[in-house]
This record gives structure tokens, sequence and C-alpha cells, in this order.
């Protein structure tokens, strides 16, 4: 095994972009993900890999940061890799480079290996002895702890979960909820502010045909966003966004 590093191009397409012609963040999550399937699958740690065995990858904390948004018709240079093991998670660190060699956009994320029935975390210090890990390369400082729980907060917008919601584990996609999100912003906002940064925690499962509410509140000069599961009011994803002045 030797693919420590996994690198790839893309262009912004005309479907990706919002009214301004700038890459909407829930796509640009996206592609990472997809960056980060891809260099598993190389590596030997794969979905098909894990499945044959039971077992699936799980995101847990995702944290997000645009230092320029791509524009529509840009090339990108996506970059990932494995930097660690902290407990039961593996972390992953992402950068995404004009062709220029401008750093657009940093990211890390932290994800476990369940087991498919019983949902229990796998250790990875043995199942993950041989990936390529990058001890040495840090994009970003991985936040493992969970984003706080609120009691309180604006009831902003539901969605039903349909099937195009859905992913490979037969949950709903992880960038559907930063999608949802940003959704439920007033056009203003999106428009005339420009997205900076995104904090993620995944809490719980979502499948098809329940329904989920966003709920939002101001804290910290901050926004705090809460996904819950409208039958039991059970918070799935919560995140913390932030914004800046548009350039």
């Amino acid at each position: 095994m030797s693919q420590g590093v996994w690198r790839e191009k893309r262009e912004v397409e005309s479907f990706e972009v919002d009214t301004r012609g700038r890459l909407k963040p829930y796509v640009l999550f996206s592609y990472m993900m997809n960056c980060a399937w891809k260099h598993a699958s190389t590596v030997g740690f794969g979905y098909q890999d894990l499945t044959e065995r039971d077992l699936m990858w799980v995101l847990s904390e995702f944290q997000l940061v645009i230092r320029r948004i791509p524009q529509w018709g840009e090339g990108l240079c996506l970059e990932t890799w494995g930097k660690n093991i902290e407990r039961f998670y593996a972390l992953r660190d992402f950068a995404v480079y004009s062709q220029e060699n401008e750093k657009l956009a940093s990211a890390t994320g932290a994800w476990m290996i369940l087991d498919k029935g019983n949902y229990r975390p796998q250790r990875l210090d043995q199942l993950m002895a041989s990936f390529p890990w990058q001890v040495d390369k840090s994009e970003i400082e991985t936040r493992v702890k969970r984003i706080p729980e609120s009691a309180s907060g604006q009831d902003r917008r539901h969605y039903e979960i349909l099937y195009s919601d859905m992913d490979a584990n037969n949950h709903v996609n992880a960038a559907k909820y930063l999608q949802w999100i940003m959704d439920s912003y007033p056009r203003a906002v999106q428009e005339q502010l420009q997205f900076e940064a995104v904090d993620m925690s995944f809490l719980s499962e979502a499948t098809m045909d329940e329904e989920v509410a966003i709920y939002f509140e101001q804290k910290d000069k901050q926004d705090l966003n809460i996904v819950k599961r409208v039958k039991d009011s059970k918070d799935v994803c919560r995140a913390i966004i932030r914004w800046k002045d548009s350039q």
C-alpha cells in the first residue's frame, strides 16, 4: 500500500453553483466525501471492502473552512489523506487548490467503522494497521467532541426524507444535511454574505419517509443549526455555521 495522499482534479459545473456562480458549500462537501471513498477503496478500506466484512464507515464529525469560494468553470485540485487514529476515530484531512495553486479550502473529519449488525464501533489500531497514515501531515486540528445540544431554537423548516436523499448504507447522505440547513436560510443571507466555515456533528441516523425539522439559534456570533427527527425530537445533526461579508 503506497497511496498515502489521494489527488484528483475537478471542474465546477453549471448545476453546482448558486445564483452568483459560486460553488455551493454542500457540493464541495460532496466532492470531499467522494475523494475519501476513492482513496479508501484504493488502499483496501472502501465501501465494498468493508461490506464483505459486514462493516461500514460512519462520519461522526466534520469541519470545513473556505478561504475563497470556487466559481463556475474553475478547475480544482483536491487532496485527502488519513492522518491518524484517535480512540475509535479515523481522522482524515482535505485541502482544495485552484489551478494556480491557491489554497481555497481546508477540511477535516472523524470517521468510525461500525458493525452493520449491532452498530458497535470497531477498534481501529489493529483493523487499520496497514493503512498509509500520514501522521506528520495535518491540515486542521480535528475536533472529535460533539457540538453541545441546545434546548432553544427557532423551528425554521421541515423536510420529508425522500429516496434521492439516501446513500448506499440506506441512510441520509452526509452532505444532504448541509444542503437542508443552507436552504433554511433566507435568500438575502445567502446572497449578501459568504459562507466561511461549518462544524458538524452527526449524531444519529435518519432514513426514508421520516420527517426532520431544522432549528436555528444565533449563539456567540455563530449560527447553531440542529436537525431533529420529528417523531421523537431526537437530534440527528448539529452544525455551527460562520459567515463573512461577501467579496
